[in-house]
């Protein structure tokens, strides 16, 4: 079908007339994309703690639009991804935890529709797609790729010379350590002696923009900050939040990968000892607080260039997280209950900004339901494409515009074992044993890091109404089982419409045999 060219699409198009000669007169896009975002971590936000500046993001949400009540479809990277880059419940075609379903041939994404209507698009940072056959960002639409496949990355070990002394002192693999060079392109090895993820990314997206383009372009920047190893930071940060010189400097004597020792242990036991807190880091806090720091930097630095460039009004910007804050990096989630991996509001609910030049009423928050999904057939419909009647996500311009007073009447989730799935609709949300016990640690007033009780996401089946316990605390179970029994019914209805999970045996054409997280 063809959508319709709202007011708001034919101010901008105007405003795009002088647009450099381009014959499309189409708007550039941009969305950058954060790892394990705690939901509260931004500084424009009531609700954010007092350690958290972000200048970069406040600036984006006081020129664009912030939806407080916005989701991604897993709350965990891979299938976030695929959901967030196709616009469709990844459940549809068996992808519902890690290793499953990857992305298919025929799964459309973002970039594919882009380029479709004359866009020259480009990949920077993760990818994560739980593999599949078209895993790799040039089978998937894009025309450049510089990053990393697997689910992280050692932000500042990036060169051939690192795996090789990782490997020669420790005897070690350093391909478990996702060491080593990145990728630009297919598969040619992008090596940084001393280099740090976050600025590179930046930097290459700088570069991008500064470009003379001959078409409109696409830039789709997905950081792996804050995603594990933050406690691998870079010195400039660190020096940012107080934290001091990092230990794991390339200046110091011990610069190789710090901790893991397989003369002592597995990679598995040293990854559940740092990467899942099996221990407590007393500066885990400052450490994620270091990676904000640089990922907020990188935001300034695009807005920066965009200005400099002269075509900030010619440009869509959209922020967002690929799922909620993981209480393993120490990130902030409040006021919501639970994390990355969980189906408690922390774990699911994210940030989404978007901005669109010319548009009335800036700085504005909505509260509908959105999601990630949203961002395709929003973007879609600002480059004047066609959106498919396949699609879960909806455009977000009617809302924007008042024309719309809802977006998705409910959304669901589905881990697709142990019967654990989630429905919200309007006001409510029912948890269907969804529990979670995971390792936890309290701050302190200087905000050091210390050993707490486990933390808890109920199990067993859970009715909240999030208009007035966003926290998720009174489960109103056996006061509504009208409501229960109503969004039982509308999830098995959804069920029936998915696939079942597809198992890694059963993907075809992996590209990597990394030991996902």
């Amino acid at each position: 079908m063809r959508v319709r060219i709202s007011a708001l699409i034919k101010a901008f198009i105007l405003g795009l007339l002088s647009y450099d000669g381009l014959s499309a007169k189409q708007p550039n896009i941009i969305v950058i994309m954060a790892d394990d975002l705690g939901y509260a971590d931004m500084s424009f936000l009531v609700h954010a703690p007092a350690d958290v500046q972000t200048p970069g993001i406040d600036q984006l949400a006081a020129e664009g639009f912030y939806f407080t009540n916005a989701y991604s479809t897993s709350p965990i990277c891979s299938p976030s991804r695929v959901g967030f880059m196709t616009g469709r419940y990844q459940q549809r075609w068996g992808n519902y935890w890690y290793g499953e379903g990857g992305l298919p041939w025929d799964e459309k994404t973002i970039a594919q529709y882009l380029k479709e209507l004359g866009y020259y698009t480009m990949k920077i940072g993760k990818v994560h797609t739980n593999r599949g056959p078209a895993e790799h960002p040039l089978d998937h639409g894009f025309d450049e790729f510089l990053g990393f496949i697997h689910h992280t990355h050692d932000f500042t070990r990036l060169s051939h010379r690192d795996v090789e002394a990782y490997e020669e002192r420790l005897k070690g693999s350093a391909r478990s350590a996702t060491i080593g060079p990145l990728i630009r392109g297919r598969d040619e090895s992008a090596s940084y002696e001393k280099g740090f993820t976050t600025r590179i990314f930046t930097e290459e997206a700088v570069d991008y923009i500064n470009r003379e383009h001959s078409q409109p372009f696409y830039l789709q920047l997905e950081h792996n900050a804050v995603h594990m190893p933050t406690y691998v930071t870079d010195p400039y940060y660190d020096q940012k939040v107080g934290l001091g010189h990092s230990p794991w400097n390339r200046d110091a004597e011990d610069w190789h990968f710090p901790y893991w020792d397989p003369a002592k242990e597995t990679w598995q036991q040293w990854h559940s000892k740092w990467g899942h807190l099996g221990a407590v880091d007393t500066l885990g806090r400052k450490r994620y607080l270091s990676h904000l720091a640089a990922l907020d930097d990188s935001v300034s630095a695009i807005l920066r260039a965009l200005a400099e460039k002269g075509i900030e009004d010619k440009t869509i910007l959209v922020f967002l997280s690929d799922n909620g804050g993981t209480i393993n990096t120490y990130s902030n989630n409040y006021p919501l209950s639970g994390y990355k991996f969980m189906f408690g509001e922390g774990g699911i609910r994210i940030p989404i900004i978007i901005k669109i030049p010319e548009a009335e009423a800036v700085g504005r928050s909505f509260s509908q339901l959105a999601s990630a999904m949203d961002i395709l057939p929003t973007l879609v419909q600002l480059a004047g494409g066609e959106i498919a009647d396949n699609l879960d996500g909806k455009s977000l311009l009617p809302l924007i515009e008042g024309k719309e007073p809802v977006n998705h009447k409910q959304l669901f989730w589905d881990k697709g074992r142990d019967d654990s799935w989630v429905v919200r609709k309007g006001d409510w949300k029912l948890a269907h044993k969804a529990g979670w016990i995971h390792l936890n640690y309290a701050l302190d007033v200087e905000g050091i890091a210390k050993r707490a009780p486990d933390y808890a996401y109920p199990d067993g089946i859970l009715l909240f109404n999030l208009e007035h316990d966003i926290a998720e605390q009174e489960n109103l179970f056996d006061i509504h089982p009208e409501k229960v029994k109503e969004l039982t019914k509308a999830y098995q209805t959804w069920r029936k419409q998915m696939s079942r999970p597809l198992g890694r045996s059963e993907l075809p054409q992996f590209t990597s045999d990394i030991t996902l997280e």
